[in-house]
């Protein structure tokens, strides 16, 4: 049963500092749209500070190897596909060595003499768990080379799937990068109180004619949901999508957030991924997925709307690095610093049940949230 009392006042969690915390391992993270990872082409990537070569096998199947060749350093993504014995490889640019894209060991190095006692079976690339799912490209970033996913990426609770599809497609798409720590754009992400004064949009509610909002919130596998709810434009919801319609807001680690608007007879889910690059830069994408005809014509104006929506982002990241490089002490508030508390506990608790090898507990309760936005 919901307990609809307030949270209990964000200023009582430890001290909020301005440098980001651990960025976490042991989890999938979304590389990029299946239509980005082009056949034939090795794309040089970074994730968690680790650099990372993917591309598409033979038969279209995605890898992802180490981006450093173990003999002299080189960036393998500089270099080719190679067919070594009817196997795929990656050759390295520097000196030709091989690595087969299907689990990263060497399968030849040019230089070798007939018969000289060396063994190819004792070099190896680091080969990470890829998996496309819903039109997605997920890499499980582990912790330890031998780490591996102990399931598939999350599928959303209210994934869009075309009529006799059991995957998501696709159907739009942007991404832009943030000059900050991971934590900073999650946080942001979360964060209900930006939006008139960040987005500033016909579209959005100004910071003139802040609303007072009350939302129902409540535990959910690796994460929180704000609960069903009619949304406050329904009339344009209901143009586009239908009657009868409901909004759903999930949000799970590592850091994404889904949000489902349904009606009695299509779908629409806008799931925002954060990828960290490094330390102090990661990228976002706005991906959409949508089952209604009469959403065909959002790709019109889609792009350069969501890239302005995005840039507003990656501006005020920007300028709130400006600040944080003094390491100044941060403040959080409720109600409406609460989603970044829970945010802050869930990890956390991820990172506990690691160290102490156990399954995960949610630490999130159920909480009627209210503010103005």
């Amino acid at each position: 049963m919901m307990d609809d009392a307030p949270a209990k006042p964000a200023a009582r969690e430890e001290k909020f500092t301005a440098s980001g915390g651990e960025l976490l391992r042991d989890m999938w993270y979304v590389a990029m749209t299946a239509g980005e990872l082009k056949p034939g082409k090795l794309h040089k990537k970074m994730f968690l500070n680790e650099p990372v070569v993917m591309g598409r096998q033979g038969d279209g199947k995605p890898f992802a190897l180490r981006d450093i060749c173990p003999h002299r350093a080189v960036p393998l993504s500089a270099g080719q596909f190679i067919d070594t014995d009817g196997v795929q490889t990656v050759e390295c640019r520097y000196h030709g060595w091989r690595f087969k894209t299907s689990d990263g060991g060497c399968a030849h190095i040019p230089s070798l003499v007939k018969d000289q006692p060396f063994d190819l079976e004792r070099i190896k690339v680091r080969n990470y768990a890829v998996v496309e799912q819903d039109d997605l490209i997920w890499i499980y970033m582990g912790s330890t080379p031998e780490s591996e996913p102990d399931g598939p990426p999350p599928r959303f609770k209210r994934m869009v799937h075309q009529k006799g599809a059991s995957e998501g497609k696709v159907k739009f798409f942007e991404r832009a990068e943030l000059a900050c720590h991971m934590d900073h754009a999650v946080i942001g992400l979360l964060d209900p109180a930006h939006t008139p004064f960040v987005h500033k949009s016909p579209l959005w509610r100004s910071s003139k004619t802040l609303k007072e909002k009350e939302k129902h919130y409540a535990p959910s596998e690796m994460g929180f949901t704000m609960l069903s709810h009619e949304p406050v434009n329904s009339p344009l919801y209901n143009w586009l999508l239908g009657p009868d319609v409901e909004v759903e807001i999930q949000f799970l680690l590592p850091g994404l957030r889904a949000e489902s608007i349904t009606t009695s007879r299509n779908s629409f889910l806008g799931l925002a991924a954060i990828t960290p690059i490094t330390d102090e830069l990661c990228e976002i994408r706005e991906i959409m997925y949508w089952n209604a005809p009469s959403l065909d014509f959002v790709k019109l104006f889609a792009r350069p709307f969501t890239q302005t929506f995005l840039d507003q982002d990656a501006r005020i990241m920007k300028l709130q690095g400006e600040g944080l490089s003094y390491d100044p002490p941060l403040m959080q508030i409720p109600d409406a610093d609460t989603l970044m508390v829970w945010y802050r506990r869930l990890k956390r608790e991820w990172i506990k049940a690691q160290a102490e090898a156990r399954a995960f507990e949610n630490p999130v309760k159920s909480a009627t949230l209210r503010y103005r936005t």
